[in-house]
């Protein structure tokens, strides 16, 4: 296989991914009509259609990338992958299981623990050691979501069971959501 039909192949994610995104964002309801309609964009459309936009944007980037490497494969007449060390199936597995497990704890731990949770974790799997970033990333992560879904976006996101509602509740008071 030639670096250029090597390349293109690689290309194809990345590209589906924009093409989607683009797609999507244009049909969340079935009433185009209804969206113009919002005077708010941060609404009942606004967190899909920013999600489908990063979604984008991370496609571009992806596209670029594929690009530069294309480019310099056929220069320098060297495989693309020459670096690439393998898929890492383990941490994809474990990172499948912490989704999965994030969904079910969310019903009685709420959305701030188990969120902080998960992202904690997330982070340690992905190599974060460092105590100071891992608690700015996790608390300043878990805050901005607490304030973009609950005051901005006003979703009614779960609170956990007994102490872990108290809990919810007075996080929300001292951080002024409530």
């Amino acid at each position: 296989m030639t670096p250029l039909s090597h390349g293109l192949r690689r290309l194809a994610t990345p590209a589906a991914l924009l093409f989607g995104s683009l797609l999507l964002s244009q049909h969340i309801v079935r009433d185009s009509t209804m969206i113009a309609g919002l005077p708010d964009p941060v609404g009942p459309t606004g967190w899909p259609r920013l999600m489908l936009g990063a979604v984008g944007l991370c496609a571009l980037i992806w596209i670029a990338r594929e690009l530069l490497a294309l480019r310099r494969a056929v220069h320098q007449q060297k495989p693309i992958d020459e670096e690439y060390e393998g898929y890492a199936y383990g941490r994809a597995m474990i990172g499948l299981g912490l989704v999965v497990l994030y969904g079910l704890a969310l019903p009685q731990l709420g959305f701030p623990i188990a969120t902080a949770a998960f992202v904690a974790l997330w982070c340690l799997i992905g190599g974060i050691r460092r105590p100071l970033t891992l608690a700015l990333v996790t608390g300043i992560g878990c805050v901005a979501l607490l304030y973009i879904f609950v005051l901005l976006a006003q979703m009614p996101l779960n609170r956990g069971q007994g102490v872990f509602d108290g809990f919810t509740v007075a996080l929300y008071r001292l951080l002024g959501i409530y």
